[in-house]
């Protein structure tokens, strides 16, 4: 019986090779997606926080100007 299960590995060691190489390597791939999938949501996580930054400064942006055409518009009927 034992016999019989060597020889199963011996007449078909390519067939078993080719295995334990298709593990390892849906392994690896397994791996390289799992770090790509972190990666690309901590790039989400900083772009988002980028958004709502440029957000708050075009705010500010429209505030000072609106404040600035106030001004002016009060020195220009000051002056007339």
């Amino acid at each position: 019986m034992s016999y019989e299960n060597n020889g199963f590995i011996v007449n078909n060691w390519q067939i078993i090779l080719w295995f334990v190489i298709a593990v390892f390597t849906a392994g690896g791939v397994f791996s390289e997606f799992t770090a790509l999938k972190t990666e690309l949501t901590l790039v989400h996580e900083r772009l988002d926080n980028k958004v709502i930054i440029i957000n708050k400064l075009e705010e500010r942006i429209t505030s000072i100007e609106k404040q600035l055409e106030y001004e002016r518009g009060l020195l220009e009927a000051t002056i007339k």
